[in-house]
């Protein structure tokens, strides 16, 4: 029986009993009966809301994660046993083990991770989501795993141009299947600039096609673009910073449990964080 139905029972009782109205001293005993139900009822009230706020909460997230991640070199690559390896990759395992999650990661090109976020084949990505639309399939995580750079670069010896007046009537190496930010295009896309796009295969030849002579200027990403120069053995290619975008993990929302699964997320960051563990994936 509840505390609340023995309160009225209680009431109905001592209402018989007293002497309300006949006499002060009757009157005052049944505002005392009154005050003591009232706390009781307040009590009964109370333990009510603790147990609603105490009733578990089911968290629902996919036994294995699978993790997706563009081919990076240095950041994210497979290496000569088919194992995924890189400062990505090293930043990727810290947090989901610290969130408890299961995953698999594969190096996949962006046309397919940006499918798989869609689908749902793709259940998490560390990026940048620059490509329009992909809002609208995905939640973002609100802490930063660094800040991806991309540059507007000329061949050494060439003036500094000023961005964007002097793009007008040349020639822009863009990166095939890669996506810049909406502003940058609109920026590209201003037909008074009169821009001649010219699409390379891949990060290194891009830099060899600008290298080359075959474009004027090269619009790509300062890792990519840094790898790259590494390989060729040559010194950093001049450049302008046009853009920085900061990296985060980026969810399907076709993933169970993808609201809790970022909330996961942002959290290990935290919990690491206060560990004083670098969580920067440029300085892993």
């Amino acid at each position: 029986m509840s505390v609340s139905w023995q309160l009225k029972s209680w009431l109905v009782v001592r209402w018989r009993r007293s002497e309300w109205g006949s006499n002060e001293n009757g009157l005052m005993r049944h505002l005392a009966y009154l005050v003591t139900a009232l706390l009781m009822l307040f009590a009964d009230l109370s333990a009510a809301l603790a147990q609603q706020e105490v009733e578990p909460v089911s968290v629902q997230a996919p036994a294995v994660l699978k993790v997706a991640i563009m081919n990076f070199p240095g950041y994210s690559e497979v290496d000569s046993e088919g194992n995924a390896v890189g400062r990505t990759v090293t930043l990727v395992d810290k947090l989901l083990r610290q969130a408890g999650f299961a995953y698999e990661v594969r190096i996949l090109p962006p046309a397919r991770i940006w499918r798989g976020l869609e689908d749902g084949s793709v259940q998490l990505w560390p990026g940048i989501v620059n490509k329009p639309g992909l809002e609208a399939s995905t939640l973002l995580a609100r802490r930063t795993l660094g800040v991806v750079g991309i540059n507007l670069y000329y061949p050494p010896g060439s003036p500094r141009p000023q961005w964007p007046d002097d793009l007008q009537g040349k020639r822009v190496i863009l990166i095939t299947n890669y996506t810049y930010t909406s502003q940058l295009m609109r920026v590209l896309d201003d037909p008074s600039l009169d821009i001649t796009f010219l699409l390379g295969s891949s990060h290194l030849g891009a830099v060899r096609m600008l290298l080359r002579g075959r474009g004027d200027y090269l619009l790509d990403y300062r890792a990519q673009v840094d790898s790259a120069a590494a390989t060729l053995h040559i010194e950093p290619l001049p450049h302008l910073k046009v853009s920085e975008q900061p990296m985060r993990f980026v969810v399907s929302r076709r993933t169970p449990g993808a609201s809790d699964v970022v909330r996961a997320l942002d959290a290990a960051y935290d919990q690491l964080e206060s560990q004083g563990v670098e969580l920067d994936v440029t300085r892993q």
